[in-house]
């Protein structure tokens, strides 16, 4: 894969996630849906994974992919 495409490739990836965050996408759908390889996506996902943007599980042996909510703080620092 072409190491220049990475960020636009990750971007279109993050920005379909996060238009639809209940939403979950099979490999070959965003192939389709992105209209890229399967092969181009598989590590920009993992990329993603790795960076907590989205999670994998597995329905009925498939794996899937969603975006996965950042944890918002609960406490905030406040300087006195």
């Amino acid at each position: 894969m072409n190491t220049r495409r990475i960020p636009s490739l990750k971007m279109e990836c993050i920005m379909l996630f996060q238009s639809n965050p209940q939403s979950a996408h099979s490999l070959e759908a965003l192939s389709k849906h992105l209209g890229k390889e399967e092969d181009e996506l598989e590590p920009i996902l993992e990329m993603l994974m790795k960076q907590g943007i989205i999670e994998q599980f597995h329905d009925e042996g498939k794996a899937l992919y969603r975006y996965q909510e950042p944890e918002a703080a609960s406490e905030f620092e406040m300087d006195p």
